[in-house]
């Protein structure tokens, strides 16, 4: 199920750019009666609890603009699926693998020093005026936006598929 959602929410996010509230949603509550129907009450607690804990933790990327509300409420959902242990792990697959495609996409279109420069500004105003801003990058071109949805279906995949065979 949880597989299916994040396709779901991989083509939404191709096409219009946006997660929708709903799927989101509807795995939030699928979710919660797995946890109540495999563990209890508890369990669910648990589950509110990992909710809460993801979207506090990736709120402050949020407010820079490095993360979209999307990509948050989809680890949410993740860990109330598969738990906070394998939550975590799918979380630091996909920022790598998102890395990986950030660095293929700046490389292919010769941005590389150009966003380079717009980090070491944006570091630099931040040093200097002692707030935080939105991160906005230079190019803002739709070929070079990584959709993270891709990279979050590929790790959940990645960890719950190596789970199967331990």
């Amino acid at each position: 199920v949880l597989i299916i959602l994040l396709i779901l929410a991989t083509v939404s996010d191709f096409k219009t750019y946006r997660i929708p509230n709903k799927l989101i949603l509807s795995g939030l509550v699928i979710s919660f009666f797995f946890q109540f129907f495999k563990g209890s009450f508890l369990s669910v607690l648990y589950c509110f609890g990992t909710l809460i804990l993801v979207c506090v933790v990736f709120l402050p990327i949020y407010f820079i603009r490095a993360i979209g509300a999307g990509d948050i409420k989809l680890f949410a959902m993740i860990t109330c699926f598969i738990g906070m242990k394998q939550g975590l792990q799918v979380i630091i697959v996909a920022f790598i693998i998102g890395g990986i495609f950030s660095l293929i996409k700046l490389f292919r279109y010769h941005i590389f020093h150009v966003q380079l420069q717009s980090l070491a500004e944006y570091v630099t105003q931040f040093y200097y005026l002692k707030k935080i801003v939105p991160y906005s990058s230079i190019s803002i071109d739709k070929k070079n936006v990584i959709h993270f949805s891709f990279p979050i279906l590929l790790s959940t995949i990645m960890i719950i598929g190596g789970e199967l065979y331990h």
